[in-house]
């Protein structure tokens, strides 16, 4: 196989997972972020909306602030509200979290390559920093449940470890290819609508 058709492969794969609309609730999802998905979570996934409302039935229907992952020691992911310092587990319970509360959040988090991004958010609008800032989703390959269904423990395990934020598209890309696992990005600033669906 040539280089140059590696290439165009390679493109190709990275242009599949990134959901770069405005509109990224309704984007299909890449075929095989879409079947990881469906299996683990037992039913017919095309787009994130779709994604989500299984999240959340996982979660027995209703996301709120106390089922946040919420950590009890500083984390490489934290929120700032009226003074007080929340650290997470996960990124993206940073971004619920201010849908979930008024006022303005301040979000911090360190990308896998050890950038921090971070962002100031309103719940229903988010300015990060960098403008550049990428956000992603997946779930590990192969992610297995005990039973029929995942509990929302099992959810966690396998999917909070792929909510990653970047500083921008290059610098997920190249953590992506060496992950094992099916993800999605978009810019941060487009992903505030999956914390909506989430929680509201």
């Amino acid at each position: 196989m040539s280089s140059e058709r590696s290439d165009q492969e390679g493109n190709s794969e990275q242009d599949e997972r990134w959901l770069g609309g405005q509109r990224v609730l309704e984007a299909e999802l890449p075929a095989a972020f879409r079947t990881e998905m469906s299996r683990f979570l037992d039913r017919d996934l095309a787009t994130l909306e779709e994604w989500v409302a299984a999240l959340r039935a996982a979660n027995g229907g209703v996301i709120d602030a106390e089922m946040l992952c919420h950590a009890d020691e500083q984390t490489p992911h934290w929120a700032v509200l009226d003074g007080e310092t929340y650290h997470f587990q996960c990124f993206y319970d940073a971004v619920a979290l201010a849908r979930l509360r008024d006022g303005v959040v301040d979000i911090g988090t360190e990308s896998p390559s050890g950038d921090v991004v971070g962002a100031r958010s309103t719940g229903h609008d988010i300015d990060p920093t960098p403008s550049t800032a990428v956000v992603s989703f997946g779930i590990e390959t192969g992610a297995a449940t005990a039973g029929d269904k995942p509990t929302a423990r099992e959810a966690y395990g396998a999917i909070c470890p792929y909510v990653k934020a970047f500083p921008d598209r290059g610098a997920y890309q190249s953590w992506a290819d060496a992950v094992n696992a099916e993800t999605v990005a978009m810019p941060l600033t487009a992903g505030v609508p999956i914390a909506g669906r989430l929680v509201d």
